[in-house]
């Protein structure tokens, strides 16, 4: 691996979190737009789309996917860093790099999971609403613990080259 690799995987980490940073302005947006415009609809000239609140379901859905997708872009997912806090320097980098490890393990292992149950919704033909099928709602998993895990993966890499302060190699 080049030096400058981990520089590239950087900037294209920051290429999808302005993506994401975009689709989730939108999402909002139009989520908000949709839910005033079926409130109306409702209660001023009795009507409203079936579908609407299932819509509305799934777009929380994606829209808290993406959040936690650009929490771990920005570093600011839950996290237990208790014990990186109260060792020495170098045992605390240890520590650090272990949960790093884990939860990259972990959405590596979900987002696996979450493809192998699109496949299985893929393969049922379910239709969610409005002609729009069931697998093409719940895709957001496998996308969200892949983006997560590629986070994660930069996380490892940066620790593993990074020297804590007071710690000699």
């Amino acid at each position: 691996m080049s030096a400058s690799s981990p520089s590239n995987l950087k900037k294209m980490s920051q290429f999808l979190g302005n993506i994401e940073q975009w689709v989730l302005v939108l999402l909002l947006g139009f989520l908000t737009a949709f839910a005033v415009a079926q409130i109306i609809l409702r209660n001023f000239l009795s009507v409203g789309f079936v579908w609407g609140d299932d819509l509305l379901r799934h777009g929380v859905l994606w829209i808290s996917l993406l959040g936690a997708t650009r929490a771990t872009l920005e570093g600011k997912h839950i996290r237990i860093d208790l014990l990186p806090r109260i060792l020495p320097a170098r045992l605390g980098l240890i520590a650090d790099s272990l949960c790093c490890f884990i939860s990259l393990f972990v959405c590596v292992l979900l987002a696996w999971a979450s493809w192998n149950f699109v496949q299985g919704e893929r393969l049922a033909g379910d239709i969610a609403f409005a002609s729009i099928p069931y697998w093409w709602l719940v895709l957001i998993f496998p996308i969200s613990f892949g983006l997560m895990a590629f986070r994660f993966c930069l996380n490892c890499i940066s620790r593993l080259v990074r020297r804590p302060e007071g710690v000699e190699r």
